[in-house]
């Protein structure tokens, strides 16, 4: 379908961003990058340089655009990059800018387990862009997701490298926390969808996978991808926050593989009853072990 108007993407170049430039092929799209920044770029594509941590940086770009999805954020803080300035000032500029430049829908990346807790810094966050957006003035549309899988996706990819660098596998808490994996292509699908349908206009959308697995049960699909079956060694959270602590001075590589904020998160089941994956990706969904040939492919 094409569209006289462009749409505007925030994180465009990012992997979920690059999944959704695919999914609108035929649409005018015009990214967002931050000068200097490296990733895949789309010849059909206009980019723009900005950063939505910087307002004025963010001024004229969205001239001309109907449509603005906005996808950036971390999910852990470094340096001056916290939860706050990156997901809630970010999404307040993006915002800002949006209402000046008179665009009529606007599509924000959430995710699940949002709550205005201020003991979960990162779903909090989450909580405030999401209230900016609603009290913009602007349609909107949310998409809470689950844990994304696909290739270059940093949560199964970096499980997978424990799995095959440590001769025991170490899971922080009990190894019962609850995700329900969805694929990003059906996720980029559903902002897909939103795009070209009214209907998903003043609606939140919670987005998971076919089933909802355990922590150890996620593990237990990787090592068989991996052809592996390691002994996982499930160690206290609070020992683990320790252990992040006093690393945090060492080298990334040298780091255990989470932040205090993961580790809290572990408490809150990643998971829903009310996915619209489905309906809106128009596809039998992709379970995880079939999904994860990533992998072990070349």
């Amino acid at each position: 379908m094409t569209n006289d108007n462009q749409i505007f993407i925030t994180g465009g170049t990012g992997f979920v961003g690059t999944e959704i430039q695919k999914a609108l092929k035929g649409h005018e799209l015009k990214v967002l990058v931050r000068e200097g920044a490296m990733g895949q770029r789309n010849p059909e594509a206009t980019y723009v340089t900005g950063d939505v941590t910087d307002g004025g940086s963010l001024s004229g770009t969205m001239d001309g655009c109907t449509t603005v999805i906005h996808l950036v954020a971390i999910i852990k803080e470094e340096g001056d990059s916290t939860f706050d300035k990156v997901i809630r000032q970010g999404t307040e500029n993006v915002v800002s800018e949006a209402k000046r430049a008179g665009v009529e829908h606007l599509i924000l990346m959430s995710a699940l387990g949002v709550r205005n807790d201020s003991n979960y810094p990162y779903f909090s966050a989450k909580h405030r862009a999401e209230e900016a957006v609603k009290q913009s003035g602007i349609p909107f549309t949310i998409f809470r997701p689950s844990i994304i899988f696909g290739p270059n996706d940093g949560f199964i990819n970096q499980l997978a490298d424990l799995v095959r660098s440590a001769p025991v596998v170490p899971i922080a808490g009990n190894g019962r926390s609850l995700f329900q994996p969805v694929s990003v292509s059906e996720v980029a699908r559903s902002f897909a969808w939103a795009v070209d349908h009214k209907e998903s206009r003043g609606q939140t959308y919670e987005l998971g996978g076919p089933d909802i697995l355990s922590y150890d049960e996620i593990i237990d699909i990787i090592q068989q991808q991996l052809g592996t079956s390691k002994k996982k060694a499930h160690l206290p959270a609070g020992l683990v926050g320790g252990l992040v602590s006093l690393s945090s001075p060492l080298p990334k590589k040298l780091r255990p593989p989470v932040t205090k904020d993961q580790l809290k998160m572990l408490d809150i089941d990643n998971c829903t009853d009310s996915s619209a994956t489905a309906d809106l990706a128009g596809r039998p969904q992709l379970r995880l072990q079939d999904g994860i040939g990533y992998l072990t492919s070349a």
